[in-house]
């Protein structure tokens, strides 16, 4: 935003015009954010400089900049030499994003409207330098960000300047006489107050705090009611400050070390398979290390369904309730910093990230606390059941706590089979309804696709699989920002189909899947020819689909109501699927899920495979129908899979439950 200066007042605060900062040396220290400027802050500050270029008005001012000179002994540390021979380095303790969104707009108008040719030919002026303390490579990426492949990225700070450079070309394209206005932002951005042909010039707010004044406590005081900052960006820059290392060498190397780590789990956040997994809902932190950061405060705090209420209270007393209690409780920790401190303290963050990266890399692990998640419960009681447990108690607490949430009970019977030697077969009476209990039924469905998954790889848990890339993994994003329905899978109602449209619909795609059994029902294809070519027939509709249903042989007093709603007779599936396609024929809808999942739409293994009639082992079923035989198949499937999950009683032939 630029800022009308009517009258200035302080002393240590004055405007400065672009055109003399070029050929400044700017030095961007470790607890710096990396650049993150969006499309809307960028077009923002084109807007701004535009409407000031065009009004000529001659004390405006963008926001400041904060900077402090760079000692001899930090120039040495950080092998600080200018391209220029200028020896003077600043070190920037605010402003940076602004600072080198100016400095991408310069490489555009060199490259667009000076034709290549560099400022200092032109206006004998070039460019500032901006060298970065932990992204060294970030002044070469800059110098050359004008013919940079978005194939050549690496780094989500890269991509932010790449984008932000095809933001800005989009702008001046976007502009009635993009020619005439590059000229006029150039000049407002490279004159001085004391050039003869300056026609207003474009200023900052120069702030220059003493060499004495520690620049991260200006920083975070600059910053701390901003909103943009997060608690992630203040706690890096309590890690990062100089006086945590000292002049050491191999402890400046430690400093460096960190804050490349510090990228890394950033990146690996940024992965959205992995952000999902650890999240229920959209969670939209700008910076998502602030979430191992959170989720340390929650642990600390012990804040959980049963936690210690007194203990919470003395936390909220004393870190607060707002957004910065995160930053506050870290603070603490460097009352009285040293290196072994921060040793200690980001070895603790490390292993919190490392916990994430082992539940996540555990095909058993990711589905059971990825179900958890997906019901409700916290990260922070999930590392309750695993913080200093054994691997397979670890699992067994996870089956535990899911058995515990979704407390189904189920009869279990023995099938009497006339061959003693065959393996015994169960029928599974499961005890949850559709009209009863929604919830549950799509939890439980949902936890059925992932115990199938899992005890495919069930010797995970012996280190037998050794190419963890063919592991499945169940789509946690897809599921989790996708509206999902609980499908019956006959869903066949009395339901009357009003609109002329919808019937057509209906009747078509009913041809298309009963074309087998229409062949010796010529007097049913007739009519349907009839319905089609003739409007007048549409009072006739309600019969002419019994009549389908009939020969489709879903219509019958097998599948009840209480049977459609059974669990036998549920799937999870896309909504927009789902709805779709309707009160569709089981085969009109089984040919539609197969062309959806062809063309790469998510659909549930499970849901697949009731399609595909998978639980039919015999292949005695027709596969145009799905009928009460197939519902048994299919809930004892479901039975099978999650029985360690449910509140089983076994009963004997006879239904009775045994003792």
């Amino acid at each position: 935003m630029l800022i009308k200066w009517m009258f200035w007042r302080q002393t240590m605060l004055k405007p400065r015009a672009i055109g003399d900062i070029l050929g400044y040396n700017f030095f961007i220290p470790s607890y710096q954010r990396g650049f993150r400027w969006t499309k809307q802050q960028v077009e923002d500050l084109l807007n701004d400089i535009y409407s000031f270029a065009k009004s000529q008005d001659e004390f405006y001012c963008l926001q400041p900049v904060v900077v402090r000179k760079c000692t001899d002994a930090v120039k040495s540390q950080n092998n600080l030499e200018s391209d220029n021979g200028d020896d003077v380095w600043y070190e920037v303790v605010d402003g940076q994003q602004r600072l080198t969104t100016i400095r991408i707009i310069l490489e555009y108008l060199v490259k667009d409207h000076l034709n290549g040719k560099s400022l200092e030919a032109e206006y004998k002026k070039p460019v500032f330098a901006l060298e970065y303390e932990t992204r060294r490579e970030t002044k070469e990426f800059l110098s050359r960000i004008a013919s940079v492949q978005e194939s050549d990225i690496k780094g989500i700070d890269f991509d932010f300047i790449f984008h932000a450079y095809q933001h800005i070309v989009g702008w001046f394209k976007r502009q009635e006489k993009p020619r005439s206005v590059r000229e006029s932002i150039l000049r407002t951005l490279v004159h001085t107050m004391k050039d003869k042909e300056h026609e207003g010039v474009v200023q900052i707010i120069w702030y220059e705090i003493d060499d004495t004044e520690n620049p991260i406590d200006t920083f975070i005081r600059i910053n701390m009611g901003k909103i943009p900052l997060t608690n992630a960006e203040l706690i890096k820059a309590l890690f990062l400050q100089k006086k945590n290392f000292g002049n050491d060498t191999i402890a400046e190397k430690r400093q460096e070390e960190i804050a490349l780590t510090w990228d890394r789990i950033e990146y690996a956040l940024q992965d959205e398979n992995f952000w999902w997994f650890l999240n229920k809902d959209r969670n939209d932190t700008p910076a998502r290390i602030e979430f191992v950061f959170d989720f340390m405060y929650n642990i600390a705090c012990s804040k959980e369904p049963s936690r210690d209420e007194e203990k919470a209270k003395k936390f909220d007393e004393k870190y607060g309730t707002d957004t910065y209690k995160t930053f506050r409780f870290f603070n603490e920790k460097f009352t009285d910093v040293n290196i072994e401190t921060v040793e200690k303290e980001w070895n603790a963050i490390e292993g919190c990230f490392h916990t994430f990266e082992e539940w996540y890399n555990n095909p058993v692990w990711y589905h059971y606390i990825g179900f958890l998640v997906f019901c409700g419960i916290s990260l922070s009681e999930v590392y309750g059941f695993y913080d200093g447990k054994r691997k397979i108690e670890f699992t067994n607490n996870l089956r535990a706590k899911i058995k515990a949430q979704i407390n189904i009970s189920a009869e279990k019977q023995e099938i009497v089979q006339e061959n003693k030697n065959l393996t015994p077969c169960y029928k599974y009476n499961i005890d949850v309804t559709y009209d009863k209990n929604k919830k549950k039924v799509h939890e439980l469905l949902l936890l059925y696709n992932l115990e199938y998954i899992v005890k495919q790889y069930s010797d995970i848990l012996n280190d037998a699989i050794e190419n963890r890339e063919i592991i499945i993994k169940f789509p946690f994003k897809l599921f989790k920002t996708e509206k999902w329905d609980v499908e019956h899978i006959d869903s066949y109602t009395q339901n009357s189909i009003n609109d002329r449209k919808t019937q057509e619909e209906w009747i078509k795609s009913a041809r298309i899947d009963i074309q087998k059994e229409l062949k010796e029902k010529l007097d049913i294809d007739n009519n349907i020819d009839l319905f089609l070519q003739n409007d007048e027939a549409a009072q006739r509709f309600d019969d002419l689909k019994n009549s389908i249903i009939k020969l489709a042989g879903e219509l019958g007093e097998e599948n009840d109501e209480a049977t459609k709603n059974s669990i036998g007779n549920l799937t999870l599936l896309n909504a927009d699927i789902n709805r779709g396609y309707g009160n569709a024929l089981f085969p009109t809808k089984r040919r539609i899920i197969i062309r959806k999942d062809g063309a790469g739409k998510f659909i549930p293994l499970c849901t697949k495979n009731v399609f595909l009639k998978y639980f039919d082992k015999e292949g005695a079923g027709l596969n145009t129908r799905w009928n009460n035989d197939d519902i048994k198949k299919y809930q004892n499937d479901i039975g099978f899979v999650l029985e360690c999950f449910l509140n089983i009683t076994l009963v004997n032939a006879t239904g009775e439950e045994n003792e």
